[in-house]
């Protein structure tokens, strides 16, 4: 199928996706996935081969990019050890669990060839996890900790990849010199996105036109990710580290209609990306399958569920004892509190969700050797990199809920009650503003006290509900007083309709008045607390 048509197509059956998963109370990314993996059954469906280069070069520094620059740089660092434990020793520890039962399960399969299976399916995806966790209510903290470790994870995976694909190729491991490299490319991405990130944001603040701007991040992902693997870097760990500097840095230098329209482009790119990415999951099933005639359906199976029971259990495996240790061993280099409870590090082990970089990476594996005799069991690692993908991203998506409920993880209110505080204290320096206007001549005591009363009204109303699940009478007013303001609106907009179709006014007109109309409603359904 055609390039362009198919990825038409894609992103039809993404957007009518939406509707259906949300009846069905399904995550949509998990809809796209059984969705098209049935689509993929249908006979004389034209293939639809993935090319490798297109998710490391088009898909992974969006997401890659988007996931670091909201992420908490105040929660990354307060859990930067579980995060870095995750990312780094959990990678390596699935690596190896996984290489040893492949070594023992499939006779024949070398280290190096088994090692490459475990850094494939080593690491959960970045926009597997975020995608899907964030719609689940966990709570923040935990949320923290799942996109951190799924940010960093990839580039210990994909050097542990490069380490062992060398081996298969040429026959020989250093296990010093794998890392020292790891070393150097972690370092050097480190420096390369933050030297990109700087220069960005230098010329941003020349740039002064929104869609200029937005233009500019957009490159600016793919920049920090490409330049640094041309350099023999990580493009992971430098597009996350110039991320995070972009942050903490860009909201002070961009004006706000450029963070609305910024905002709103890079929801649309992830949602094309992500609907993209799923749905070519489920449509790789006859590629995946093909080739593997020398492998009976009873063989295929026993593979397939001993390494899926292998991904799986590795975390559980990984998870207690470490955060025992942790306590018992190194409570000094802990923060207090800061060790996940038995609870979070359950759902912590139940949420390794495979995505494509790591079928992307089993696609990558070489047809052949140097020697030009054919690549050992490539097949077979595709189809096994294909059966952990599904799992990992059917069952835990389809159970998270049930298994949230059961162990009373729940999002406890942590960011509500911040928000509140935060808005009271901006809410007070506004009204010492306004005191401070009093001995201005330049606004009336009128228009002054008129503003105070509503700044007043709103502070008490927040004040009211700030420690309390109840709903205050101030409370009430205020949304009393947000219903009538939305019915106004409604009633503008309906006269602003109506005068367009009697061609009252110029069209330009509308979309100028109506425009503001959007931004008034937008600010409106935003004050909800």
């Amino acid at each position: 199928m055609p390039l362009v048509e198919a990825t038409l197509l894609i992103l039809l059956l993404t957007t009518i996706a939406v509707p259906w998963a949300r009846r069905i109370g399904l995550p949509t990314e998990i809809f796209l996935v059984v969705g098209s993996l049935a689509l993929s059954l249908v006979p004389g469906l034209p293939p639809l081969a993935l090319d490798p280069a297109v998710v490391f070069t088009l898909f992974l520094p969006p997401i890659l990019f988007f996931g670091a620059f909201f992420t908490s740089w105040r929660d990354f660092k307060r859990d930067h050890i579980a995060i870095g434990l995750l990312a780094f020793g959990l990678v390596l520890f699935t690596a190896t669990l996984v290489a040893t039962a492949l070594h023992i399960l499939v006779p024949g399969v070398s280290w190096p060839i088994a090692f490459l299976l475990g850094a494939i399916v080593s690491p959960p995806d970045a926009s597997a996890s975020t995608a899907i966790i964030k719609t689940l209510g966990v709570p923040r903290r935990l949320l923290t900790i799942i996109e951190g470790e799924s940010l960093v994870n990839d580039a210990t995976a994909l050097v542990a990849y490069g380490v062992a694909l060398g081996a298969c190729i040429t026959g020989s491991f250093s296990l010093g010199g794998a890392v020292a490299r790891f070393v150097m490319v972690s370092i050097g991405g480190a420096a390369t996105g933050l030297l990109i990130a700087l220069a960005s944001s230098l010329i941003l603040r020349r740039l002064n036109d929104s869609t200029a701007e937005t233009t500019l991040m957009f490159i600016t992902s793919f920049t920090m990710y490409l330049c640094a693997d041309r350099l023999g870097f990580s493009g992971v760990i430098s597009t996350v580290a110039g991320g995070l500097y972009c942050g903490r840095k860009l909201p002070t230098l961009t004006a706000a209609q450029s963070r609305l329209d910024a905002l709103a482009f890079w929801k649309t790119v992830l949602f094309i990306i992500n609907g993209l990415a799923f749905t070519l999951i489920g449509l790789q099933m006859p590629a995946v399958v093909s080739g593997l005639q020398e492998y009976s359906w009873q063989q295929l199976t026993v593979y397939g569920f001993i390494v899926v029971l292998v991904v799986m259990a590795v975390r559980f495996l990984f998870m207690f004892p470490v955060s025992h240790l942790l306590k018992s061993f190194f409570a000094s280099a802990v923060p207090e509190g800061s060790a996940p409870g038995w609870r979070a590090l359950i759902t912590l082990s139940w949420v390794g969700m495979r995505g494509i970089v790591s079928l992307a990476a089993a696609l990558s594996i070489p047809l052949t050797l140097p020697s030009q005799t054919e690549f050992p069991f490539r097949n077979l690692l595709v189809f096994l990199t294909y059966v952990v993908i599904l799992a990992t991203l059917l069952i835990p998506a389809t159970t998270l809920p049930w298994l949230l409920r059961r162990l009373g993880m729940k999002d406890g209110g942590e960011a509500r009650h911040e928000e509140i505080v935060v808005r009271i204290a901006l809410l007070r320096a506004a009204l010492l503003e306004l005191d401070s206007l009093k001995q201005s001549s330049t606004f009336s005591d009128e228009v002054l006290g008129n503003i105070a009363f509503v700044v007043k009204r709103r502070i008490g109303a927040l004040e009211d509900n700030r420690d309390s699940g109840t709903l205050s009478s101030a409370f009430d007013q205020e949304r009393s007083i947000r219903q009538l303001r939305q019915r106004v609106l409604d009633v503008k907009r309906h006269e602003l309709e109506r005068l367009r179709q009697k061609s009252s006014i110029h069209d330009a007109v509308f979309f100028q008045l109506n425009r503001e109309l959007d931004i008034e409603e937008t600010l409106l359904r935003a004050q909800q607390i």
